[in-house]
């Protein structure tokens, strides 16, 4: 099994690499970067920074930043912002299109002792005050195009400064051939004098503030101390706001390395940077191993192609729904094709039908990129688990990342139970979140101490196979009682999923009287759609599946046909709409 690497081996001088009973599968050598992660964020950056001088740091558009220059620009604005009441231990949130300003931002924040909480663009009003009540947060940067809609909201919150953002600000003049990025300008024509109330917070534009006379200022932030701020709603099963030192982040790029080694790529993400997916392991794991990171310009989730076409990357990052549409899409021309060199798959498990899909899509030009398939939550500050490129049995999690340690524990009791047996996905990794704001209950549940070491519960139940590889069985939040034992609906679902003619499926429980039935919502397959005698067929051969495979109290009581199945943000089935449709139907049935 080999990733990206460089051919170093095993280090002893680094006990997180030592020979492991998973160590068979990542190959004869893994790599590990060279720096000292117990840093603050911008330390860290400014390290690679000096070491990657003249390299290619980021590309907006045309408009290209290499290492050293981004250091510049990010040093000038650390003034900027601390001339303008950014203080040690501020908090600031950002929320803007996908632009320079983010990473500058971020990085120029961290270098004041600033942290940062990115927030996810067009959220709800409530959402934004629920945030900066919580946060106490005094600035933010915000994306023009849309500050009318919510600039009445800001106005009840403790935000004294927010500064707007505007892609011209780092855009070049040719970029306007780019269908992309005058898109972006399309949506920012307005007067800045038109925005400014007589009241609230103060309201500037970035590049007003920009100034070069200023002198510099540097209060780095402690390496524990929390440098961002991402919502979660993983682990513990409520939203919270999680808490990610430097020392996470920074120990995240450099186990994520193992997967992209050493030598120069340009990295295009799907996963926006308020995702702790797209900041810790898309930008930063980048930034600080000396790759390039390519500005993705599309409209939120659309996925035209054209900025592949553009960029032509080395490597494509996104969850398992975006870069399958993007291949259903059929708008990449061959030659940023032939340079795609691998596709990480994160932020949810593709399943083997995409992954299969995937790869004949290659296959058919000749082509054979890595897909890497990654797994971890916020609270592991993203990456911990990979599957082996061999590996397609269903529902597969994978193995560690060098680094990492797995365990399948009862969590009641904080110990690992019988192998073989199913529990909770338990991870060891050397970048933990700090906890979660104003809720130290969900903490308590979420990081445990476990034989003196530290462990994050993730929710997810899952068990580990006789040959050390990890299987995700469900969610703790879907689990229900029924004849007396516990039933998973994913194992339901993969035995649905497993039969010819069905595309996706998902099992719910409905309670009546006491009573717990299963409905299944199956999606077959577009040629079983309008041909009753296949969809007749299909149903029996589902039910007879069933009953052969599955025990008394997780057979299905009810199948029901739908074109499509209603999904969440990203691809994931939503489980609950469909549970309440289902539950809607059974009381209008009741009630006629």
């Amino acid at each position: 099994m080999r990733l990206y690497n460089d051919n170093r081996l095993f280090q002893e001088r680094d006990s997180t690499l030592i020979e492991n009973k998973w160590s068979k599968f990542y190959g004869g050598d893994v790599f590990t970067p060279d720096f000292d992660e117990n840093k603050s964020v911008y330390e860290a950056f400014r390290e690679a920074a000096f070491k990657y001088a003249d390299r290619t740091a980021l590309e907006f558009g045309k408009r290209k930043f290499t290492y050293k220059e981004l250091l510049d620009h990010i040093d000038r604005y650390a003034a900027v912002l601390a001339a303008n009441e950014v203080r040690p231990g501020s908090r600031v949130m950002i929320s803007c299109r996908r632009m320079p300003h983010q990473i500058i931002a971020f990085y120029a924040l961290n270098k004041i002792g600033a942290s940062v909480c990115f927030v996810m663009r067009n959220a709800r009003p409530d959402v934004y005050q629920k945030l900066g009540f919580a946060l106490k947060a005094s600035h933010m940067i915000f994306t023009v195009e849309v500050f009318d809609r919510y600039k009445e909201m800001f106005r009840h919150t403790p935000i004294r400064m927010i500064i707007l953002a505007k892609s011209t600000d780092y855009s070049l003049q040719s970029d306007l051939l780019n269908p992309n990025m005058w898109d972006l300008r399309m949506h920012e024509k307005f007067e800045p004098e038109s925005i400014q109330g007589p009241y609230g917070p103060q309201v500037v534009m970035w590049k007003d503030l920009y100034r070069e006379d200023l002198p510099d200022v540097s209060f780095p932030m402690d390496p524990d101390e929390p440098a961002v701020y991402f919502t979660s709603g993983v682990a513990a099963g409520n939203v919270n706001y999680v808490k990610i030192s430097s020392r996470a982040l920074n120990a995240q790029a450099k186990l994520s390395a193992f997967t992209m080694g050493n030598d120069p790529k340009r990295v295009f993400s799907f996963i926006r940077m308020d995702f702790s997916y797209g900041l810790c392991f898309a930008l930063h794991t980048t930034l600080l191993n000396g790759h390039t990171y390519l500005i993705n310009t599309q409209k939120e989730l659309e996925f035209s192609g054209h900025d592949i076409n553009f960029y032509k990357p080395d490597i494509i990052i996104g969850y398992p729904q975006m870069i399958t549409s993007l291949i259903d899409s059929k708008m990449i021309r061959g030659k940023a094709l032939r340079g795609i060199k691998a596709i990480f798959s994160c932020g949810n498990i593709m399943t083997g039908l995409d992954y299969h899909r995937i790869r004949a899509f290659f296959n058919n030009y000749g082509l054979s990129p890595r897909i890497i398939r990654l797994y971890g939550i916020t609270e592991t500050c993203s990456v911990a688990m990979f599957i082996p490129d061999e590996e397609l049995r269903p529902s597969v999690l994978g193995i560690p990342m060098p680094g990492v340690d797995i365990k399948i524990v009862n969590p009641d009791l904080d110990a690992e139970v019988t192998h073989g047996q199913t529990g909770v996905v338990a991870i060891h990794t050397p970048s933990p979140m700090l906890g979660y704001i104003e809720a130290d209950d969900d903490t308590s549940t979420v990081v445990r101490k476990i034989k003196g070491r530290t462990w994050i519960l993730t929710g997810d139940l899952g068990y580990e196979g006789e040959d050390g590889v990890f299987f995700y069985s469900g969610t703790r939040r879907r689990v229900f009682d029924r004849g007396g034992m516990h039933v998973y609906p994913q194992f339901i679902e993969d035995t649905i999923r497993n039969i010819i003619g069905v595309s996706n499926c998902c099992a719910v429980p409905l309670e009546r009287d006491g009573e717990i039935r299963i409905k299944v919502a199956v999606m077959p397959e577009q040629e079983y759609l309008f041909n009753n005698d296949k969809l007749n067929e299909l149903k029996d051969n589902i039910e007879n599946t069933c009953r052969m495979e599955l025990v008394e109290p997780m057979c299905p009581d009810e199948y029901v046909f739908m074109a499509y199945l209603p999904t969440e943000k990203y691809g994931r089935v939503d489980y609950e709409q469909i549970q309440k449709t289902f539950e809607e139907e059974d009381n209008e049935q009741e009630d006629s």
